[in-house]
């Protein structure tokens, strides 16, 4: 069974109505003998449709290449129920959905077609709608509508502005949002139903770094050689192999590798268009990894490598270390890793800067900025939190001329009030170095120092802006001058940003995640440096770029690695307009 449940569903089964947000494109992987031609006629599509979504695929790919085909429920009504009138069936453990369409003597289209999630796989205890017994369909004639569920630094503002709604409109649908906007809260959005159902991927073909690096020390040129080939091939843990009509443990959850791959790859389709628009002459191959080091090393001996100009993923650095001693072409691993400074192999280019640079970023600043301001920091007492604590303050004593740093620990449980406004000096700085991920001292402290802005002149710092802040109010951080490192930030204010966004929206039906940012911010800034130079390590040596939401600033390491050590250092304003400080 060929369906991939490489798309979001919010499927309600519910006595009044429903309404589902799905991906328009899904990934598929070609099977040896298959064409465009013969893929593109089990999708209903012409095959110059199917080539418009996959432009840099030829007519006869290699199997196992990794392909975008139109997800066929996209823009589906689910159907509504009547609890009442319709049977629903329980899916037990074992139970595949050949043997459920034989147990109730109905095809498997028709089971399909009753059921749109079920194109996402079996999972056990789901309640299927059962064909042939009467349900109500909603009528063509009423309004649809989309999902967005609120995330860090979603504003009403914003999303006005995102979905060209008004403030009112959006409140009539969401009445909920007089008390106020929350994370994780689902809005409901009204939904143009005059989207054609085949859209030329990708569309962000007009991005000009220039005019976002403008201001942020971009010393990298781009200067595309128009007359040289890359050969790019993409290693992504799609993980197909895992998707059949049988129930199994299942794989898909919110951030799975699975979705994440999906993301990753239309992310980094709008930056190969971009680049083609640009002139740049790419040859591009995508690979299911499945997450696995036998299947990596099957491809190694399928695929030929000796070519290939760059390798993007695997994801996991254990596998892409095995990758870098097995192949000789420079290996780009995107993403973070607690224990990526155990891996040195010279072809392997970590491009997401290690924990430790982040807090020596934001130490560096502080440190060249110092003049005089009265230093306190605030812990939770915890065990886990005072390595970082006692580094932080040595860090801080070492300053010159530095004067006091006072240190607050909780007293019987909580912080008093009194005890941070008696460390607070009126006519001077006053910086407030918050050490903790504990959600009640983060939550204390800016209600005690809240209230005590407009006395005192205070600078909140954090070393990240983690979990603990998803549900501060950012009005609060504004006024408390929030200041914080990060090595991955967009500014919706900046238009390319918003272009990005607006592009991809209308083409996936949803907002990017930040996996889709990531994929589209990793693939244009390699495949621009190698564009632009000889080789890759001359490219990287360029100087620093600036993408829609990361910097990329390479440094050589002993091993001869190279290492990114993009970071930005971010302060909030009481009018919500972030600055970028470093």
């Amino acid at each position: 069974m060929n369906l991939s449940k490489l798309f979001l569903v919010f499927l309600f089964l519910t006595s009044v109505a429903s309404f589902a947000q799905q991906k328009k494109y899904i990934t598929y992987i070609v099977k040896e003998g298959e064409t465009i031609k013969s893929i593109a006629k089990e999708y209903d599509l012409s095959t110059r449709d199917l080539l418009k979504l996959n432009p840099d695929v030829s007519r006869k790919p290699d199997a196992e290449t990794v392909i975008i085909v139109p997800n066929k429920n996209y823009g589906k009504n689910i159907i509504e129920t009547d609890n009442t009138n319709v049977n629903l069936y329980e899916v037990q453990p074992k139970e595949t959905i050949y043997g459920i369409s034989k147990k109730f003597n109905v095809s498997i289209n028709d089971l399909i077609n009753a059921n749109p999630g079920l194109e996402d796989g079996l999972k056990i205890g789901m309640k299927l709608i059962i064909p042939g017994i009467e349900t109500n369909q909603k009528s063509s004639t009423e309004k649809e509508y989309i999902l967005h569920t609120v995330v860090k630094d979603n504003t009403i503002y914003n999303l006005t502005r995102k979905y060209d709604i008004t403030e009112a409109e959006l409140l009539k649908l969401n009445p909920d949002l007089k008390e106020g906007l929350k994370l994780g809260m689902v809005l409901k959005i009204s939904k143009n139903n005059n989207e054609e159902v085949i859209v030329k991927v990708p569309l962000f073909n007009d991005y000009n770094s220039n005019l976002i690096n403008e201001s942020l020390g971009v010393t990298f040129k781009e200067k595309i050689n128009l007359n040289k080939e890359l050969n790019v091939v993409f290693l992504l843990p799609y993980q197909l192999n895992k998707i059949n009509d049988s129930i199994a443990s299942s794989i898909f959850t919110k951030n799975n590798l699975t979705n994440v791959a999906t993301d990753f790859h239309l992310g980094a389709l709008m930056a190969i268009d971009s680049l083609k628009e640009k002139g740049a002459n790419l040859k591009v191959h995508f690979f299911d990894s499945e997450n696995s080091l036998s299947k990596i090393q099957s491809l190694v001996n399928k695929v030929n490598f000796n070519d290939v100009d760059v390798v993007i993923g695997p994801l996991f650095f254990e596998k892409a270390e095995w990758l870098s001693k097995n192949i000789k072409a420079p290996i780009i691993t995107p993403f973070f890793s607690k224990n990526q400074d155990t891996y040195g192999a010279e072809n392997l280019i970590k491009a997401s800067p290690k924990e430790a640079l982040v807090e020596d970023k934001l130490i560096t600043y502080l440190e060249r900025t110092y003049n005089g301001e009265n230093i306190i920091v605030i812990n939770d007492g915890k065990a886990e939190s005072q390595n970082a604590l006692w580094r932080i303050v040595n860090k801080l004593n070492a300053f010159d001329d530095i004067k006091q740093v006072s240190v607050i620990k909780p007293e019987k449980g909580y912080i008093a009030a009194g005890r941070v406004t008696e460390k607070l000096k009126e006519g001077t700085k006053n910086w407030i170095f918050l050490i903790s991920e504990d959600n009640v001292t983060t939550a204390s402290t800016i209600n005690n120092l809240k209230s005590l802005a407009d006395k005192f002149s205070i600078r909140l710092i954090s070393l990240e802006k983690g979990k603990n802040f998803d549900t501060v109010d950012n009005n609060y951080l504004g006024q408390l001058n929030f200041t914080y490192p990060t090595a991955e930030f967009f500014n919706m204010n900046n238009e390319i940003v918003k272009n990005f966004f607006n592009k991809y929206q209308k083409v996936n039906n949803t907002i990017p995640s930040d996996y889709a940012i990531r994929g589209f911010d990793v693939t244009y800034d390699v495949l621009i440096r190698l564009a632009s130079y000889e080789t890759l390590e001359e490219s990287l040596k360029a100087g620093k770029s600036v993408r829609v939401s990361s910097s990329f600033n390479y440094a050589k390491k002993i091993n001869g690695s190279f290492e990114n050590n993009g970071i930005y250092v971010i302060q909030y304003t009481k009018e919500l307009v972030p600055l970028i400080l470093q």
